[in-house]
């Protein structure tokens, strides 16, 4: 089967990776994607694929997804060559691993010259901080009436189908609110952590406590550089997560409802009504 990464022209250069992110989302990567830039790297994160890249990205994560948790697809999993060619403009990549299964990490751990930073958190509090934001994203898709407006915006689609296919793997096809939900996400985290950390060189490895805090002191010194003068980024709490969701939603709903003939009153009306029920 012919896959997107295919089709993907070939890079003129791949940067040479200095450092993985491996930690999941909500375990304070929005805080490390920002950290890196200020150290001085290019940084890969989702808010990086579909607020910077677009729907070509979204369109390559969602397709390495689906290869990593759904076999019967028949799309071949992504490797090291794949990644590179994915990510060639970055030296850091963060929380894309942890919806890789080992593909990526063990791809990238045979590189001496990548470090790894693993953040970790209790996996009961993972799974409810997941459900209190991404999973709500993640709904949407079947959800009247972004089920309608998303085929009057192709952007808007990418991003509902992106977020949903996501969910889905983490959650192993569970649904938010659904019997023994939580359970399976805080398995799948406990899981992915323990094969991170078996899987990562020691040496090439720093796990930080989340709930102990994280600074510059943490991740510095590691890296080898030195600590910046800036306040370190403050953490994703779901309030900025909603209002970062709004600031990037709320366009692609007005453009589709724009095309699907809805005037500007209703418009504004139908905006306000989904995003308070939803996020």
């Amino acid at each position: 089967m012919s896959r997107r990464i295919d089709r993907l022209p070939t890079p003129s250069e791949v940067r040479q990776m200095k450092v993985i992110v491996a930690s999941p989302s909500r375990s304070g990567t929005l805080g490390l994607y920002q950290a890196m830039k200020i150290l001085g790297y290019n940084p890969y994160h989702i808010y990086e694929c579909v607020a910077v890249r677009g729907v070509t990205h979204m369109q390559i994560f969602k397709e390495a997804v689906i290869a990593q948790f759904n076999r019967m697809a028949g799309i071949q999993r992504y490797n090291r060559t794949d990644f590179d060619k994915w990510l060639a403009d970055y030296d850091c990549v963060v929380e894309v691993p942890s919806y890789m299964g080992s593909d990526m990490i063990e791809a990238y751990a045979k590189d001496p010259d990548v470090k790894f930073i693993l953040t970790e958190r209790p996996p009961e509090t993972w799974a409810k901080s997941v459900n209190n934001t991404t999973a709500q994203v993640a709904t949407m898709s079947s959800q009247f009436p972004f089920s309608i407006l998303k085929y009057f915006n192709s952007t808007l689609f990418e991003f509902l189908d992106f977020n949903e296919v996501v969910y889905q793997g983490v959650a192993c096809g569970t649904k938010p609110g659904a019997p023994g939900n939580e359970q399976i996400l805080a398995r799948y985290y406990a899981e992915y952590i323990k094969m991170a950390k078996a899987t990562i060189p020691a040496d090439r490895l720093r796990v930080i406590q989340l709930e102990n805090g994280l600074g510059w002191e943490d991740i510095c010194p590691f890296l080898e550089v030195p600590i910046p003068s800036a306040d370190y980024p403050g953490r994703n709490e779901p309030e900025k997560f909603q209002a970062m969701v709004e600031a990037f939603i709320t366009p692609l709903i007005t453009g589709a409802a724009v095309k699907l003939g809805v005037v500007a009153v209703p418009t504004v009306a139908i905006l306000g009504w989904m995003l308070v029920k939803y996020l």
